[in-house]
């Protein structure tokens, strides 16, 4: 498996960005469209925010994150881990661990340390994984993130 730049491998912008809707945003979060995904997704970049990754196996795009400049408008941390999704026929190989330890590299050659990230709904996958739990809060959407960050 190799971790890549988005940047460098836009063949599979479509297949994120599909990803990422479905999961994170269709029916989810109102008012954001598929097209304002592939937009987003387009735009990434290698040294300032943001960056996006994706993990490559055998020519396959396996997985994606992306490292934000904010992820919670309610909230002004920064950078933020973002879109961690992995493709399902890939997980339990350790893929989604492999693209947060790439994602703690950058974040720290990009000057900063300490990274954050919000989640509904897999706070016990980062707690196993020692990010600090900060708190708990509620966005523009209603939603009702739990906010962790780690060191880098």
């Amino acid at each position: 498996m190799e971790i890549k730049y988005l940047s460098d491998n836009s063949v599979f912008t479509d297949v994120v960005a599909k990803w990422i809707y479905d999961e994170f945003i269709d029916g989810i979060r109102e008012g954001v469209s598929y097209e304002k995904i592939v937009e987003n997704f387009s735009k990434c970049q290698k040294d300032k925010l943001p960056v996006r990754l994706v993990a490559i196996v055998n020519g396959e795009c396996a997985g994606t994150v992306s490292i934000e400049f904010n992820d919670l408008k309610c909230r002004d941390y920064t950078p933020w881990l973002s879109s961690l999704y992995v493709e399902k026929t890939f997980r339990g190989k350790k893929i989604g661990d492999q693209l947060i330890d790439r994602v703690k590299e950058i974040v720290k050659e990009l000057g900063y340390s300490e990274v954050y990230l919000r989640t509904e709904h897999a706070s016990e996958y980062y707690i196993k994984r020692n990010w600090e739990f900060v708190e708990s809060c509620t966005d523009e959407f209603g939603l009702e993130p739990d906010v962790f960050k780690s060191s880098v």
